[in-house]
């Protein structure tokens, strides 16, 4: 049999890659640099709702002040691939796979002031506890007038690894009334 170099095989001479019949669906050949390498998926994904409700009882109300607390809304799952949802000590993001992922966390919220005059109030995105540089937004928030903010971030992610959110007022004490929060996290294998 003649000695043929891949690069110049064609039609029925191709063939599927290494390990192609036992790898999972939706999943892709990762190169260890080191000559081998995996199957395994490309991206690990996380969407939850507040749902939406602009009225008395809102999807959630928080009473905050210049103490940071943990934003922690009953969230139902939209789509997830490699995270679960924690409710204990607070609202968790834990990330599961044993694949290293960098990712885009989007956070997207519609939130008014419950009564009083107007407050600065600020939110940041945490990792295993550390705030993550770049995170925190402020806006001033007014009663009865709806406003929305966007906090994003991005961040490397390891098995275990969890994803809080938390919020503070700049001076004396408010409640924030949320009419929606939606928080997402995309990946790509590191």
């Amino acid at each position: 049999m003649a000695n043929v170099e891949h690069s110049a095989l064609t039609g029925t001479a191709l063939h599927e890659p290494k390990g192609v019949a036992t790898a999972s669906s939706g999943t892709a050949y990762i190169s260890n640099g080191t000559g081998s390498g995996v199957w395994q998926p490309i991206h690990r994904h996380l969407g939850v709702t507040s749902g939406f409700n602009k009225s008395a009882p809102y999807s959630y109300s928080l009473s905050t002040d210049i103490t940071s607390k943990f934003l922690s809304p009953t969230v139902s799952i939209a789509s997830s691939l490699g995270f679960t949802v924690l409710t204990t000590p607070n609202l968790r993001f834990k990330y599961d796979s044993s694949t290293d992922i960098h990712c885009l966390l989007g956070l997207t919220m519609s939130s008014s002031q419950a009564t009083g005059p107007s407050r600065d109030v600020e939110w940041s995105l945490f990792k295993n506890g550390s705030e993550i540089t770049g995170s925190r937004t402020i806006r001033s928030i007014n009663t009865g007038s709806w406003g929305s903010i966007t906090v994003t971030g991005i961040v490397q992610l390891f098995q275990n690894d969890y994803v809080e959110i938390k919020t503070n007022a700049s001076v004396d004490a408010t409640v924030v009334d949320y009419a929606s929060i939606y928080f997402s996290i995309v990946g790509m294998s590191a």
